[in-house]
């Protein structure tokens, strides 16, 4: 097995990389409306997070609804939570609070937030997206409602900006 090092290497908190989608297509479909579909958070979340596991070696994706989107593969400890940033921003509460009728709980949400760490993945530009790793006492600290507004877009990714971690 690799060392933790180098399992850990391809995630660097507080660092936005950014990666060009290749390759869109659904069919006959044009490639205009897929990339019109994918700027939707919910059909870009299930396609997003089997690209990041193959994109980012240290990650495993955890399929379900479970309370976390992924584990580090060196330590099932270490799990992650992906977030789509849209053109709405990014709501990163639990799901469980999110929608009509439910109830946003700050001392659940803190909690929970606190013990995870967080992939956001902007698809604004898609098919240019933005990643940044961060953790979750950092966002609760930055952002305490569980959202980032849309127009802190440039705030939240304007840190130091890299290519592709493999390059």
């Amino acid at each position: 097995m690799a060392s933790q090092e180098l399992v850990m290497s391809s995630i660097r908190f507080n660092t936005t990389f950014v990666h060009t989608i290749q390759n869109i297509a659904f069919g006959n479909l044009p490639i205009e409306s897929c990339i019109r579909i994918f700027k939707d958070g919910r059909a870009f979340s299930p396609l997003i997070e089997p690209w990041l596991e193959k994109n980012y070696p240290s990650l495993k994706h955890i399929k379900g609804c479970k309370d976390h989107d992924f584990e580090d593969i060196g330590n099932e400890n270490i799990q992650y939570e992906q977030k789509t940033f849209t053109t709405r921003g990014c709501n990163f509460m639990p799901s469980n609070m999110v929608g009509q009728g439910r109830e946003f709980n700050k001392e659940v949400f803190d909690e929970k937030s606190k013990k995870l760490l967080y992939i956001i993945v902007s698809n604004i530009n898609f098919p240019e997206i933005k990643i940044k790793f961060i953790r979750g006492v950092d966002l609760v600290a930055d952002y305490p409602n569980g959202k980032i507004p849309r127009n802190h877009f440039d705030k939240f990714f304007g840190l130091t900006t890299h290519p592709n971690p493999q390059e």
